[in-house]
């Protein structure tokens, strides 16, 4: 392979452009020339290098084995070129673009992004929702939030311990371990179920499945809780998802019991930009945020203690 120093710097902008959009004349307009000039761009890349970068797929490109490892490199080293320029102009230091699980997002992040902005009123964040397999990368985010193991390279805080509580609406709560549905986000047939059965061991409960043995499935904590604002019938989601409708009373606890599922929430920042004023100010908030949550609360409703276990 010919030295890096040699190939021509427009082929790799436009091959990265392309990698990003995955899409020709998306990149095309993004860099002000013509579809043809970026296939050109690549072409001569494909050849300068000996390799084969991306092939049509329908209307879109799809990138090769060669090209999926190039493009992430070039990603990351183009992200690296703009945060230089804009550290040498003056550029937005203040933007940090954060990758959250869309549990945590909505139902943790968000309600807290006021006391942010309120401390940080010219600081922009970028949200952008991630899924378990989305690479903690900086072409993609300056920060992550995300329950994976711990990777080499990142620093990691502990933001917030998931836990489940059962939740219905308040005037379904008496047929708690009767006639109440339960909605499982245990979907997969060998393990239906098994977060109740889990639960209601923790909890001391003498419940043995839902009404006639027919569960209500859900893939998602967010759409357990959905149903059970909808009447559908019971759901274990976490805690910090239902503060709101527990606060109001729109929503009750049918135990007073946690259950801790492993699946823990983490600040990621690579360790070599760690030092970096924004990413220090976030990383700080974080840690007050999660300060805030271990302080005990106040409780609004006394918890209830429901099903046949209840007069223990």
């Amino acid at each position: 392979m010919r030295p890096l120093k040699r190939l021509n710097f427009r082929s790799l902008q436009a091959f990265e452009a392309v990698s990003r959009h995955m899409s020709v004349s998306h990149a095309a307009e993004e860099l002000g020339i013509t579809q043809s000039a970026v296939s050109h761009q690549i072409r001569q890349l494909s050849e300068e290098l000996g390799e084969k970068l991306l092939v049509k797929q329908g209307r879109g490109v799809v990138l090769t084995p060669a090209g999926s490892k190039l493009a992430q490199r070039l990603q990351a080293a183009f992200t690296d070129i703009g945060r230089s320029v804009n550290e040498v102009i003056g550029g937005e230091r203040g933007r940090v673009r954060i990758a959250v699980c869309c549990t945590f997002g909505p139902g943790w992040l968000i309600p807290r992004l006021p006391r942010f902005r309120a401390l940080n009123p010219n600081f922009e964040l970028q949200l952008s929702l991630k899924d378990k397999e989305t690479e903690l990368t900086d072409a993609i985010a300056d920060a992550f939030i995300t329950g994976r193991p711990r990777e080499p390279g990142f620093t990691t805080m502990l933001i917030r311990e998931e836990r489940l509580v059962a939740v219905s609406l308040p005037e379904l709560a008496c047929g708690f371990g009767q006639d109440l549905p339960l909605v499982t986000t245990q979907t997969q047939p060998c393990k239906t179920g098994n977060d109740w059965r889990q639960f209601v061991r923790i909890a001391g409960l003498d419940i043995d499945g839902p009404p006639g043995g027919h569960w209500l499935l859900a893939t998602h904590f967010m759409l357990a809780l959905a149903m059970a604002k909808a009447g559908l019938g019971a759901a274990l989601v976490p805690d910090f998802l239902v503060q709101k409708e527990l606060g109001d009373g729109s929503l009750v606890r049918l135990a007073d019991a946690f259950m801790p599922t492993g699946d823990d929430y983490y600040l990621y920042i690579k360790e070599g930009r760690k030092n970096e004023p924004a990413l220090e100010n976030l990383a700080r908030w974080f840690r007050l945020e999660a300060l805030r949550d271990s302080l005990p609360e106040p409780i609004a409703r006394k918890p209830m203690r429901l099903g046949a276990s209840a007069a223990r």
